[in-house]
């Protein structure tokens, strides 16, 4: 998708097009969530935007979209965990439990900063039940303080913000795919303990 695009329709609809801009990619349009932080900023740098409406803006649509995923989990995902507790998954799913009691906080704001986790997050969240008013206490904060980094980066650098992008990128997902590998291998290394 043409980043122009969204240009255009900034330029048509002011900050209710940042607003949008960060909210749809709910839905799985093919722009990473730092193009669209980042961009919000790189408007505020080249056009007549208020920095301070620019943020709100995006910032706005990026919290109301991951509190639309908490919710779609909470209302659909429950089905699908009673239907994962009739199978074998059904200790993971407990310990996974035990896990969002124990450090649930730290993972919902640190997912803001992983490309992927973050948009599985709150779907997830909600479909675990985990209280609204606790997933506020920690995503809000970390949403906040993921649009200030990148839309300060678009701010700094609106000619280069997408190369600078592309590297933060590839070593967030890095970052994922290393997290994600720590606790594969510890909950197979608990579940062989387990079985001994």
């Amino acid at each position: 998708m043409d980043i122009n695009f969204f240009a255009e329709l900034v330029d048509e609809y002011g900050y209710f097009a940042m607003f949008i801009f960060n909210w749809i990619l709910l839905f799985g349009v093919p722009i990473p969530n730092e193009i669209a932080a980042a961009f919000s900023g790189v408007l505020t740098e080249l056009s007549y935007f208020n920095p301070v409406y620019a943020f709100l803006s995006a910032y706005l649509g990026l919290i109301s979209s991951n509190t639309f995923a908490y919710f779609i989990g909470r209302v659909f995902g429950s089905r699908l965990i009673r239907r994962l507790n009739k199978t074998q998954m059904k200790n993971a799913l407990a310990r996974f439990d035990v896990f969002l009691e124990k450090r649930g906080h730290w993972a919902i704001s640190f997912s803001f900063f992983l490309p992927g986790i973050r948009w599985a997050m709150p779907y997830v969240i909600g479909a675990e039940r985990f209280p609204f008013s606790r997933y506020v206490m920690y995503a809000y904060p970390a949403g906040s303080i993921w649009m200030l980094i990148y839309f300060n980066l678009g701010r700094t650098f609106p000619y280069a913000y997408e190369s600078i992008l592309k590297n933060l990128e590839g070593f967030f997902v890095a970052l994922s795919i290393l997290i994600l590998l720590i606790f594969v291998i510890r909950y197979f290394y608990q579940t062989k303990t387990a079985r001994k």
